[in-house]
């Protein structure tokens, strides 16, 4: 069980940037990492029970949604983990249940879509300007069918202060709850398609903007 709970929530380390010279001298190798103490996991839902953390939550943490996508029960379905943190468990895990999840769903996938989007080619970003807004404006102010709420789960985390060489030197203690809402990808994708075409009827076009739009539309669920 300790040995789960250690890998819970793995932090990179962050590591100092080496120093140059620019005089003709050898130059100095990286400074050494300063030291970063994990979080460790104090309790979490299944503790009570001895049960362990399941295979969705590590596979989140680990790798985030795309993580959870490749587990075989979830496989033709597209993930996404909504979180909230709080000092209380009973008023995170109340958080958790009052969130407006359509709206947060809506809004997830509107940053996916303008990170698809600064993904084009630079020459192409002019001729997309008009489409990318009103793709993204429409896709934040949707209300997406047929996500099915599934399993949650809560962690207590404790943090140490930035530099702590002791467990001792504790910097705060949290909950993060987790919940995970899924839907097939064939379904969604027809929903994105529809959006992704009346932002394309509203735009006066150009040769040179349609080949634009062409492009991204053809790339655009490779690795959405």
């Amino acid at each position: 069980m300790k040995k789960i709970l250690s890998v819970l929530l793995v932090l990179a380390a962050v590591f100092a940037v080496a120093s140059c010279v620019s005089q003709p001298a050898p130059a100095e190798g990286p400074k050494p990492a300063d030291t970063v103490l994990t979080p460790d996991v104090l309790e979490h839902k299944g503790t009570a029970l001895g049960a362990n953390v399941p295979a969705w939550t590590m596979a989140y943490i680990e790798n985030g949604p795309s993580g959870v996508e490749k587990l075989p029960e979830y496989k033709g379905k597209y993930v996404i983990v909504l979180d909230s943190e709080g000092a209380s468990k009973q008023g995170t895990i109340a958080a958790m249940d009052n969130m407006d999840a359509p709206v947060q769903i809506a809004r997830y996938l509107s940053t996916r879509v303008q990170q698809k989007f600064a993904g084009a080619q630079v020459g192409d970003r002019d001729q997309l300007q008009e489409y990318f807004e009103n793709v993204v404006k429409t896709v934040s102010e949707a209300r997406f069918s047929g996500f099915m709420a599934g399993p949650d789960w809560w962690v207590y985390l404790q943090y140490y202060k930035p530099g702590a060489k002791a467990k001792t030197e504790v910097d705060r203690r949290i909950y993060r709850v987790i919940k995970i809402y899924t839907i097939d990808q064939d379904v969604l994708k027809n929903q994105l398609d529809k959006y992704l075409n009346d932002a394309e009827a509203a735009v006066a076009k150009t040769p040179e903007k349609q080949r634009a739009m062409d492009a991204v539309q053809s790339a655009f669920y490779e690795g959405f």
